[in-house]
């Protein structure tokens, strides 16, 4: 199928305050999140990321999980068995150790359209892909419907990637892929993807390094001046 869809890029700033809780909050290492929600709504012409973040935020929830990765994502495991009328957010959030181009592939089913945005450390879009029209992958990474993105992120980036979509029916699973720099796709989980992400040891590290400092001031006992040096 050839999608009726558009690919932006965007300049930082105009942050999505739909997404800010999903920045940060495990300090930037690696975590992947489904959120499920009803909605009826149908993407329509002209829509952005940052409209269908919105929708999706309004919705009533059906269940939100923290998962090890975006393989499988199914209504039957992650929204209670819902298989009509919902809306599905998957997100991962990471800091980049690995600079380089990465392709991500998207087999998923939303029957009512979707889109997949890449934003920085603020929430601000980076890049967006609207997709207007049915996508249903059957299954099948050589099926039309199946599509990509890519993302051309440097050491230290601090990134969120996410995928919204809309159903009607019947509830197929999502997987999303990734390869580096052209090599072989991989499913987009913790273990995978881990070789490219700094590890969460280092960023508690330097956290504890960071707030260690403050505190190393403030143990000098009152009344002591440190030594002067003479010109």
């Amino acid at each position: 199928m050839d999608h009726t869809s558009t690919w932006r890029h965007v300049a930082r700033g105009g942050a999505l305050v739909a997404l800010a809780l999903l920045l940060g909050s495990a300090a930037n290492a690696l975590s992947f999140r489904a959120d499920f929600r009803r909605s009826t709504y149908a993407v329509p012409g002209g829509a952005d990321f940052a409209t269908l973040m919105a929708q999706h935020s309004s919705e009533d929830l059906i269940l939100s999980t923290v998962t090890d990765g975006l393989e499988n994502i199914s209504t039957a495991v992650h929204a209670s068995g819902v298989r009509r009328d919902y809306s599905v957010l998957l997100t991962t959030t990471f800091r980049v150790s690995v600079a380089g181009a990465y392709t991500f592939q998207v087999g998923t089913d939303w029957g009512r359209g979707g889109a997949a945005a890449q934003l920085d450390e603020n929430g601000a879009v980076v890049s967006e892909r609207v997709i207007e029209d049915d996508v249903w992958w059957a299954y099948n990474w050589n099926h039309p419907d199946v599509f990509t993105t890519t993302a051309n992120l440097s050491a230290g980036d601090e990134v969120t990637l996410a995928w919204v979509g809309f159903e009607g029916c019947c509830g197929g699973s999502s997987t999303i892929r990734f390869a580096y720099e052209g090599g072989v796709y991989q499913p987009l989980t913790k273990t995978n993807f881990a070789p490219y992400a700094v590890p969460e040891a280092s960023l508690l590290w330097l956290l504890g390094a960071a707030a260690a400092v403050p505190a190393r001031r403030l143990s000098r006992p009152r009344g002591t001046r440190y030594p002067t040096r003479a010109l």
